[in-house]
């Protein structure tokens, strides 16, 4: 790969092959499991997207439309984090010997998985309405999509709780600590829904 390849430098990573992102993943620093969670996440929401899309196709249930829009709305939203995530990280791997760069950089890092979790938790919202609305053959996707974003979530979560430590501020580091303990707890709301 290239340095014009590399994901985060002139392209962005829905840009790449599925391939040439996962070589980046196992082969480089960046992108790490912030940008993975997100583009899972994406493809969850997508996953949503299709069983109410095909759902309401097949029949004329103002229900399923208006999810369906709502889900297509979300739609993109985790997959962008990715690219965030990519440009936040580079800027702490460069910031990590200068302390003033070094904090504001570890709130950003705290900042886009913390965004990322939050889109999560509203993807996991419209799939728990999604259930019982589509088509019982696709229920499957949107069963595992919820599974998926339960798992975006954990995995963001760790990004925020490694990254909490680059944050001087203790007041900073409070307000952080209460959004991701927030965003766990909707996140195990829908854990134990889903079981």
């Amino acid at each position: 790969m290239t340095d014009a390849d590399r994901p985060g430098v002139g392209q962005g990573l829905w840009q790449l092959p599925l391939a040439q992102f996962r070589n980046a993943v196992a082969e480089r620093a960046l992108p790490g499991c912030g940008a993975v969670a997100a583009v899972t996440a994406d493809l969850a929401v997508a996953l949503i997207v299709k069983a109410l899309r095909v759902t309401a196709g097949q029949r004329d249930d103002d229900r399923c439309s208006a999810l369906l829009d709502e889900a297509r709305a979300l739609l993109g939203r985790p997959g962008a984090f990715a690219d965030d995530d990519v440009a936040v990280f580079r800027e702490v791997l460069k910031d990590q010997h200068d302390d003033r760069l070094a904090s504001s950089a570890a709130r950003q890092a705290c900042a886009v998985p913390l965004a990322t979790a939050h889109a999560c938790i509203e993807a996991l919202g419209i799939a728990e309405r999604a259930v019982p609305l589509v088509n019982p053959a696709l229920r499957c996707d949107v069963e595992a999509a919820v599974l998926l974003l339960v798992a975006c979530v954990d995995a963001v979560l760790l990004n925020v709780d490694a990254d909490l430590q680059g944050l001087d501020d203790a007041q900073a580091r409070a307000r952080v600590q209460v959004r991701a303990e927030r965003l766990a707890m909707a996140v195990e709301r829908h854990r134990q829904r889903s079981v």
